[in-house]
């Protein structure tokens, strides 16, 4: 009788029940699934190692050149300039791969920095109508108020040459022959000393007037009636007797001459308004944990945590 059961057959039955083999067939799908990991994987370090200067990157370094005044780059300094540029890149990306950008301060605040200027750039993108201006405008008028400004003459008494009460005594005692006299008599040359800046002050505000003069001695111009002599009154250089010709109370400019810089309070208004929904919304994802100020030790001797702000 013949036998059904050829030997090959019992052979590959054996094989499918030694351990070797399952070992060895586990081992070639393991292999695989790597082999095919792997493959993905130098593809994607293969993307990462391409450095791409586009046409939008070279009009953009043409775009920086000119405006900063110089002549558009030739064919051939454009190359090198993009080669800089590539160079930029790669030691980028090297210092990202060895954790160079790791607990740096700098490029911590430079990437805040360019959040912040993100959402400069969102509040840019809503345009405010016309009516949105003159509501703001009207709801925030002080803000375009215009100052007074006032016209004056002075006669100025030394300190340095007369001493601080020896000016203020000349000045007292040339007031009351002035009654009669005003800015341009010309009796008046040689009555005071010699001002190195000078004599008639016209259309001043009084942060001019400030600068020049001190705060207090702006105040008590202002305050002054016009058409006569008055004080003395000091300042940093000595005494003063002033003569207002004009005092210009101040009022609020009309919408139609500052309409230019009411538009860009108002961006500044709403890029505030968008910053601050945004750090709220961002903090709301986080835990903070700070140490209480009042119990560090800023004594040099102090080791403790040495970390960086904002890490």
């Amino acid at each position: 009788m013949t036998s059904n059961n050829h030997p090959d057959q019992g052979t590959f039955a054996k094989l499918l029940r030694d351990p070797f083999v399952h070992f060895a067939l586990g081992g070639l799908v393991v292999f695989a699934a790597w082999y095919a990991f792997k493959e993905d994987e130098v593809l994607s370090r293969t993307d990462d190692m391409v450095i791409e200067i586009t046409e939008g990157d070279l009009r953009q370094i043409g775009v920086v050149m000119m405006s900063q005044g110089r002549d558009l780059p030739s064919p051939d300094q454009m190359r090198e300039l993009a080669h800089q540029e590539a160079l930029q890149r790669v030691l980028a990306r090297e210092a990202i791969a060895l954790g160079l950008d790791q607990n740096d301060e700098i490029i911590s605040r430079r990437l805040a920095q360019k959040m912040d200027f993100l959402l400069t750039d969102l509040a840019a993108l809503t345009e405010p109508t016309a009516d949105e201006l003159k509501e703001w405008y009207a709801d925030n008028a002080d803000l375009f108020a215009l100052p007074p400004r006032v016209s004056f003459s002075h006669l100025y008494f030394s300190q340095d040459e007369r001493g601080l009460e020896g000016a203020k005594t000349a000045a007292e005692g040339l007031l009351p022959d002035l009654a009669n006299t005003n800015p341009y008599d010309p009796d008046l040359k040689g009555a005071a000393d010699r001002f190195m800046f000078h004599d008639y002050y016209g259309g001043r505000a009084p942060d001019d007037i400030a600068r020049e003069f001190g705060p207090s001695f702006a105040q008590e111009v202002f305050a002054l009636p016009s058409g006569s002599w008055q004080g003395p009154i000091r300042s940093g250089y000595g005494w003063h007797l002033v003569w207002v010709d004009t005092l210009e109370q101040g009022n609020t400019a009309p919408f139609e001459t500052v309409e230019d810089d009411v538009r860009a309070a108002w961006l500044q208004d709403r890029y505030l308004e968008i910053r601050d929904r945004a750090y709220d919304e961002m903090l709301s994802r986080y835990e903070i944990v700070m140490a209480d100020p009042e119990s560090v030790s800023y004594s040099p001797a102090q080791g403790g945590d040495n970390g960086a702000f904002g890490q």
